[in-house]
């Protein structure tokens, strides 16, 4: 049986190689350096994303001027990272922990009942940032009583008994994971961030 014989000339090769190597160096010492690039891009992108998805449904409603919460939010975030692995923390303090499970709220010591704001008046404030007279408790009746902080006179944007806060002994939020990027976001980003590092890391070893 006759065979044929193909020669093939790759060059080219010894490129390649260098950059083979170059990666090798990359990654074969403290990879410390890696996870740093990886967790601060991915603090750096999801910041962006709470940003840019910033909701304000709540004060549409009740007509009133947006906190900037989720631009705090964005501000909160912070990354760490050594040889291991690569951190995000995201504070409680954020609330966006709702983002992997259902949030049950409870009213602190000494208290009897978390507020609700109910007035674009007591959007974004807390019952202390008002004069001590400004409410009074109140049950509100119907099908069901709901307990209230209704306003005393009337003043500003408000009326005359009109409601400031709802006042609740628990409040269950249920998970929401549109709060935060998807795992497929974080770890294309992760990915992206990573590839960034070892090309530059090839660069600086080759030249």
């Amino acid at each position: 049986m006759s065979a044929l014989s193909i020669a093939v000339d790759v060059t080219g090769l010894d490129k390649t190689q260098a950059r083979l190597q170059a990666l090798g160096k990359a990654l074969a010492g403290d990879r410390g350096p890696l996870h740093s690039a990886i967790a601060q891009g991915v603090m750096e992108d999801t910041a962006k994303f709470l940003k840019k998805s910033a909701s304000h449904r709540t004060a549409g409603r009740l007509g009133a001027a947006p906190t900037g919460f989720r631009a705090r939010n964005a501000s909160a975030l912070s990354a760490q990272a050594d040889g291991t692995q690569a951190v995000l923390l995201i504070p409680r303090r954020t609330g966006l922990g709702r983002a992997f499970g259902e949030v049950v709220l409870l009213p602190g010591s000494g208290r009897t009942y978390l507020t609700i704001s109910a007035h674009q008046e007591t959007y974004g404030r807390v019952v202390r940032d008002f004069p001590e007279e400004t409410f009074k408790f109140a049950v509100i009746g119907g099908h069901f009583n709901f307990c209230a902080l209704v306003f005393r006179t009337t003043a500003g944007r408000h009326q005359k008994g009109e409601v400031g806060y709802w006042l609740k002994r628990k409040i269950i939020q249920k998970q929401d994971r549109t709060l935060l990027p998807s795992d497929a976001e974080w770890r294309e980003g992760a990915r992206d961030h990573a590839n960034i590092y070892l090309a530059q890391a090839i660069y600086h070893n080759q030249s």
